[in-house]
């Protein structure tokens, strides 16, 4: 059976953000949030992405994303359905995440600890 993947974001103070789900392989990457209207976490991140849309997308959500060290590079708010978002080019990780009370600034730094399992 698959286990699904979860990581903790946190600020680089240690309080946590939020868990978030991670998509990690081809098939949680193509699907990301299509589809659906309800979901059991909180945020989605995807490993290797630079580029989002959200075409197929019943919900408007919040991304973010990423350098390789977990600086903030680029934050789009209230993505809404059928968009394409430009690339960010330098980005390594993606999170799509639904908390509208939830703000980054550019060159935040976050921690993420990816290490939580569950089947």
């Amino acid at each position: 059976m698959y286990k699904e993947s979860f990581c903790k974001v946190l600020l680089s103070s240690g309080a946590e953000i939020f868990k978030a789900k991670v998509a990690d392989n081809f098939f949680l990457k193509l699907k990301g949030i299509m589809f659906k209207k309800n979901f059991t976490y909180s945020a989605l991140i995807f490993k290797d992405s630079n580029w989002m849309h959200s075409f197929f997308c019943f919900v408007n959500f919040h991304i973010v994303f990423l350098d390789k060290n977990f600086n903030v590079l680029r934050v789009f708010y209230d993505v809404k359905p059928n968009r394409i978002l430009p690339p960010v080019w330098k980005a390594k990780y993606a999170i799509e995440y639904f908390d509208d009370s939830i703000k980054f600034e550019i060159n935040q730094k976050l921690k993420v600890e990816f290490n939580e399992t569950r089947n």
